[in-house]
């Protein structure tokens, strides 16, 4: 919601500042074109290939945290007078689309890292604490202590079944969504729908001590109290949490006695839709069925059609596979990267396109002895795996050499404090495979990899992943090249 206000603002403040046209022309008096980017690594490498050559823009400030950028009015505008734009393009660059849709981009050139190079899926390896919120018809990653009470008053409202809106078509867009980047059709997708959704109870009316079941219209309410969770533990540690409430007395035909509901939460927390698990057996019964095939599922009544559609869809979305962003960590594929940008620039100012093929040669020529030394280090290495009581942003860098890694988050976590299990399964791995360095990033507070190293006398390093820079080495003329180089010695103490 912030991002969204600061985007309002920004549109009216272009708006009062750019000419009908849409687009303000740039003042270009000593003839340069003008270059924005939006974090260090592309900054660089357009230093290296342009010199003195273009007006050169970072926006992100030296020192700050790349995935929770948030653009002033004067970065947009920014974006909007340059000639040449570069960003990543993953998630943290989500404002970068929202803007640059609003822009006539006809006269800008657009470089995209992500589009560079083959990106590959954000993953969370073993050991690795996931924050991320995931959807497997289970829960959020969290530990046995995150698990809270909860009232029915997490649950209370009109809800209606998405079964009949299933049947009746109105869903099919929720399936071909689905089968855009899925791995079945939109025919399989509404198949196993129904499977999972049907029930013949189409709506649901939950005061703070009641639930009211119709079927065809005719309503059935019981009393319900709290009877505490139900906690499913996967092979991989993941778990899974059902919140448990039995009907009082007796119920009435057709109102379960026992029901559990399950929407992804495990604490205290208004719910947007939820499933329910019935029986009038036992809670033991719903938990013996540990990977449940139906779930009935429940939206708010007051949604229309459309609305509903949007719902499922949005939700959907957190299912979709997440592509690490940073690309830049493999000199391999700072390569590509740097290829693209000078041929950008090359087309964009071709009066300088000497000299930028020239710059480009020669940073290639340092880049791919940055490569060799990498890997002549990794081939002479007596061990292939490092630890990272951080979060890891060398996804790219890791298989780039063969490399073998366990951090404490996956690259673009916001996190910075992690589970004792997580701490501990590090500690155990630097112990058992007699580890001697455990690595930390750039602009870190450190606190991960100081407890690990306190508890194991491993030495804690830095391995700079170039997300950013300081304020005193960007005063001073720090390079990813300079940083890579230093990385090369730094991996070599934890290899060896």
């Amino acid at each position: 919601m912030k991002r969204m206000i600061l985007f309002v603002c920004v549109l009216v403040s272009l708006a009062a500042v750019l000419p009908a046209g849409g687009r303000k022309a740039a003042g270009k008096a000593d003839g340069k074109i003008n270059v924005v980017t939006t974090i260090f690594p592309p900054y660089d490498f357009v230093r290296e290939v342009a010199g003195d050559k273009v007006n050169l823009t970072m926006l992100l400030k030296p020192g700050a945290e790349s995935h929770s950028f948030d653009p002033s009015p004067q970065d947009i505008i920014k974006v909007q007078n340059c000639d040449v734009f570069i960003y990543v393009g993953g998630e943290s660059d989500a404002w970068v689309e929202r803007i640059i849709e609003s822009m006539d981009t006809s006269r800008m050139e657009i470089v995209t890292l992500m589009d560079c190079v083959d990106v590959v899926e954000e993953v969370v390896v073993e050991g690795m604490q996931d924050d991320e919120e995931g959807h497997s018809h289970g829960d959020e990653a969290f530990t046995l202590a995150d698990v809270k009470d909860r009232a029915l008053t997490d649950w209370v409202g009109d809800w209606q079944s998405v079964y009949p809106h299933l049947l009746d078509g109105t869903l099919n867009p929720v399936w071909e969504h689905k089968a855009e980047d899925g791995e079945k059709t939109a025919r399989e997708y509404f198949e196993e729908a129904k499977t999972h959704y049907v029930t013949d109870v189409d709506r649901v009316v939950i005061t703070a001590d009641s639930m009211t079941f119709y079927r065809n219209g005719v309503p059935v309410t019981s009393r319900y109290a709290y009877r505490g969770t139900g906690v499913i533990e996967e092979d991989d540690g993941s778990l899974w949490v059902r919140y448990k409430f039995e009907a009082l007395g007796n119920p009435p035909k057709g109102a379960p006695k026992y029901i559990m509901f399950s929407d992804h939460l495990h604490a205290p927390a208004k719910t947007e839709h939820f499933h329910i698990y019935a029986s009038d057996t036992s809670f033991d019964a719903l938990m013996a069925d540990t990977n449940p095939v139906n779930y009935p599922t429940y939206y708010a009544s007051g949604l229309t059609k459309g609305e509903l559609v949007a719902e499922m869809i949005g939700h959907d979305h957190e299912e979709e596979v997440e592509y690490d962003e940073h690309v830049w960590t493999s000199p391999k594929n700072a390569k590509l990267i740097v290829r693209k940008i000078a041929d950008v620039l090359k087309q964009r100012d071709p009066a300088n396109a000497a000299e930028y093929e020239k710059n480009t040669v020669s940073y290639l020529a340092k880049l791919t002895d940055l490569d060799a030394s990498f890997q002549t280090m990794v081939n002479g290495a007596k061990r292939k795996t490092f630890i990272f009581g951080d979060r890891f942003p060398f996804r790219y860098f890791a298989d780039a050499y063969g490399l073998e890694y366990f951090a404490a988050f996956p690259g673009c976590s916001t996190e910075t404090e992690c589970s004792a299990a997580t701490v501990a399964f590090l500690v155990g791995k630097v112990r058992t495979e007699k580890i001697p360095v455990v690595f930390h990033i750039e602009l870190s507070n450190e606190k991960i990899a100081d407890t690990i190293c306190e508890e194991t006398g491993a030495k804690k390093q830095l391995l700079h992943a170039v997300h950013n820079i300081s304020q005193r080495d960007f005063d001073r003329g720090e390079s990813y090249y300079k940083l890579m180089s230093q990385n090369v010695k730094n991996l070599q103490e934890a290899l060896y």
